[in-house]
């Protein structure tokens, strides 16, 4: 959808942001997001403005998601033999250790880190995890 809301009619979860069955991202997506709505909504005074947040924040998450999902249809539902192929080299290639760090990337689409996009609505500074 161009727009997730217009006056104080908003779509949400799945009626605005959803991926796709391949994504695998529905349960942390609608999670995050009614997190990030409440969030707004208590943090923003106007509806208005806390929508207008809330989709400013949410929009690169949820089209980080949609990109991953269309990249990965592609290679679950090669549309050729060769394509399928290739697919099938790849998925083996995932199985080589140094390789797999290059190839698992590519097959599964880049992270979008929704902790990330929950600390800065929040204000928490971003930082990175130590394992």
């Amino acid at each position: 959808m161009p727009e997730w809301s217009a006056g104080h009619v908003v779509l949400l979860g799945d009626a605005g942001d959803a991926v796709s069955l391949i994504a695998g991202q529905g349960a942390s997506l609608g999670t995050a997001g009614a997190f990030l709505r409440a969030d707004r909504l208590v943090r923003v005074p106007a509806i208005e403005r806390a929508t207008a947040d809330f989709e400013r924040l949410r929009r690169p998450v949820v089209e980080g998601e949609q990109r991953n999902a269309r990249s990965m249809a592609r290679w679950f539902l090669p549309s050729s033999p060769m394509g399928l192929r290739v697919r099938r080299i790849m998925l083996g290639l995932t199985r080589v250790p140094f390789v797999s760090g290059y190839v698992t990337p590519i097959l599964a689409g880049k992270d979008v880190k929704l902790a990330d996009v929950m600390r800065q609505a929040s204000g928490t500074p971003t930082r990175p995890v130590v394992a």
